[in-house]
């Protein structure tokens, strides 16, 4: 650590004055500039590090700021009465970079392109190996402006590049462009005499395959990870646990959906639309208003368009499908996105839903002249509950199971590690020498034949257990509301209890009496030091096979371990397999690094809406001595895109989209979307009615 502080010390002050310019050109997106301190550092010879040929590139892309923020190392802009140094005088440094803020040079779109075109010529002369941050400005700056053939020769680039990881991001903008979405005119620095285009089917054509190649250059074969291909020759394997496998695949986000829904709806590419549709149903759940409007305009101009397409068929016209081969699909269509009457479709819009039933209340249809007429469709529907297939459970136990036993799941972002608590760290120090990296080697080695080995005396004893059919996350309950000025270190054990005793002496919502329940507690909350005297006679009562804890087990979870994965696995090891009890998970956890880590977007998101019981306390009653607990279980149906039956006697089949409400961020996994103002507090639904 010394000798690189030393390194850092030595860096010629020009090479530093060169990263701060155009470090703060990034934060004031001022490539003129940039481009300037770029060629004359070029001109006098200057060494340009790495990171400064990314962040210039970035800067000739234009949007990366408005993409992920300011770029890493770009300093923030003072706030206001923020422009002095510490020592209350005016900064020369601070006057200098308000003078930089100042000087903004516009340019066109066309320059831009040019000049990524010459930096990265350069950076591939003097062997600067680029990233996939540089190789997505690239991408991109070619796809706004129209250079298709430009961009796929970077995405061949940067899929050959091995310090290039390939991310969605990377293929995002030129599949977009593909379908039309990314039009140059509406982009900063283009040319005012740029029009977009309207997509064809070649260019639909261009962005499916992107997608296909997306997906093959995606994945591949790692350890930690479940090999589905021979699963019935491997059937009764006693190998290792978790052996060799093929890590998770790329898969769009509703970015991506939502263009290629709209380029299909514009063409009215039947295929391409219902395929798009049932993607979006399996991952999406709930979709933003946007790509809501898009479904919707699709079913508007299905009018007249369903006869014609029938002809088309007939005259051998083609789909973009039939010359791509799309990534496979495990759930099986949505269905048919046409009427073949050729009638079209009835929407109505903000339909009420009974939670108890899932049944839903029509509105007036959009084809009612008066809003405030009444609508007397006789027509019913009913949400169902959608389940996840059994491969679907199958590879999120996997999941779990990598995270405990690798570490991590190959392909995953997250700042989070599993199998321990907190923020990932690195395994000893890098710059020890040889005799330290043995140490530190062999000691990582014994703490994962430790962990493998408490791993599966942990499955043993899941396998060995009595049915059961509620875990509780202990630590997410002990320490509810615990967040305050001198709170105690340890849980709150009562609480704990009253969950307890509420469970076991009530029945759950499918009215089983006899339920057995386990709870996971790390087993530091068991030790005399950390927990109170007071405490010692629940824990005894827990252990005990006095009613109705006789009905209780407690896991004291390992440490050195996460709890989170014990209960999870406990919560999943049921899941798909026929006359088991399905499982219930009580713990206000969202899981959001779980979600990322296990890189089963649309499948972790069903188990948490079809498994997962929030709890909270209401007041103290005397009576019972403890607080109410208030459980809320999941519905009876599931709240994402699917297609019903009519239950009345008028009304075809329908399609039903729920809308955005209020508390929906913590529904999506990006974290991305927040419910608008103005939006509902309750369920409302989308019903798109097939005309009879």
């Amino acid at each position: 650590a010394k000798e690189e502080a030393k390194k850092k010390k030595h860096i010629p002050p020009i090479v530093l004055q060169t990263r701060r310019t155009i470090q703060l050109c990034c934060r004031d997106n001022n490539l003129a500039l940039a481009l300037q301190t770029f060629h004359k550092a070029l001109r006098d010879l200057v060494r340009i590090e790495a990171q400064t040929f990314y962040q210039v590139l970035n800067l000739c892309e234009g949007t990366f700021s408005e993409r992920t923020g300011v770029h890493v190392g770009t300093p923030k802009h003072p706030k206001k009465g923020e422009d002095k140094d510490k020592n209350g005088a005016d900064g020369e440094r601070g006057g200098e970079d308000d003078d930089l803020a100042v000087k903004i040079t516009k340019i066109s779109l066309k320059q831009r392109l040019h000049h990524a075109n010459q930096i990265h010529i350069l950076i591939s002369s003097l062997g600067v190996p680029l990233i996939d941050q540089a190789f997505t400005a690239l991408v991109r700056l070619s796809s706004r402006a129209g250079d298709f053939e430009r961009a796929e020769k970077y995405l061949d680039e940067a899929e050959q590049t091995q310090q290039c990881k390939v991310k969605l991001r990377i293929y995002s903008s030129l599949l977009r462009a593909y379908c039309g979405e990314i039009a140059a005119n509406n982009e900063e620095g283009a040319d005012e005499n740029t029009e977009r285009t309207a997509p064809t089917q070649e260019r639909l054509i261009q962005a499916l395959k992107v997608w296909k190649r997306m997906y093959d250059n995606s994945g591949g074969r790692s350890t930690g990870h479940p090999d589905y291909s021979n699963a019935e020759e491997k059937e009764g394997d006693d190998g290792t646990l978790f052996g060799e496998g093929i890590s998770p695949k790329i898969t769009l986000t509703e970015c991506e959906y939502s263009s290629l829904m709209a380029c299909a709806a514009e063409l009215h590419d039947v295929p391409v639309m219902e395929r798009m549709l049932s993607d979006v149903a399996d991952h999406v759940l709930v979709p933003g208003v946007a790509t809501t409007e898009i479904i919707l305009n699709w079913f508007r101009s299905d009018v007249g368009h369903s006869a014609s397409a029938n002809a088309d068929n007939e005259h051998g016209v083609s789909s973009a499908l039939d010359h791509v081969t799309l990534p496979p699909r495990e759930d099986p269509s949505l269905g048919s996105v046409t009427n073949g009457n050729g009638k079209g479709w009835k929407i109505y819009r903000s339909c009420n839903v009974d939670s108890e039933t899932g049944k839903l209340t029509l509105s007036a249809s959009e084809d009612c002249k008066d809003t405030n007429e009444v609508c007397n469709d006789k027509a019913q529907y009913q949400l169902k509950p959608v389940e996840l297939t059994d491969r679907a459970w199958n590879a999120m136990r996997d999941m779990n199971s990598s995270i405990v036993l690798e570490g991590q799941v190959v392909g995953n972002v997250s700042q989070y590690q599993g199998g321990g608590k907190g923020k990932k760290r690195g395994r000893g120090n890098e710059s020890a020498g040889n005799t330290q990296r043995q140490n530190n080697n062999q000691a990582n080695e014994n703490k994962s034949k430790w962990r493998i080995n408490a791993w599966k005396k942990f499955e043993t004893f899941i396998q060995e257990h009595p049915p059961f059919n509620v875990v509780i996350d202990g630590a997410n309950v002990g320490y509810f509301e615990q967040n305050f000025a001198k709170a105690p270190k340890h849980i709150d054990y009562e609480q704990i209890d009253w969950q307890l005793r509420h469970l076991l002496k009530h029945s759950t919502q499918s009215s089983n009496n006899d339920q057995h329940i386990i709870l996971f507690l790390h087993e530091r909350h068991f030790s005399k030091k950390l927990a109170p005297p007071w405490a010692g006679r629940l824990i005894q009562s827990w252990d005990s096979n006095e009613a109705p804890y006789n009905r209780l087990t407690v896991y004291r979870t390992p440490a050195g371990m996460n709890d989170d994965w014990f209960w999870m696995h406990a919560a999943l090891v049921n899941g798909g397999k026929e006359g088991s009890p399905s499982v219930l998970a009580i713990s206000n956890d969202e899981m959001r690094d779980h979600h990322f880590q296990m890189l089963a977007q649309g499948s972790f998101l069903r188990w948490k809406e079809r498994h997962q019981v929030h709890f909270n306390f209401g007041p103290y009653n005397r009576e019972l001595r403890r607080r109410e607990v208030l459980l809320e279980y999941p519905n009876s149906y599931s709240r994402r895109i699917q297609r019903v039956e009519c239950d009345g006697a008028d009304g075809g089949e329908a399609f039903i989209i729920p809308l955005p409400k209020k508390g929906d961020e913590g529904r999506f996994a990006d974290g991305l979307h927040v419910a608008q103002e103005g939006v509902p507090s309750k369920e409302t639904y989308i019903v798109i009615q097939r005309a009879i």
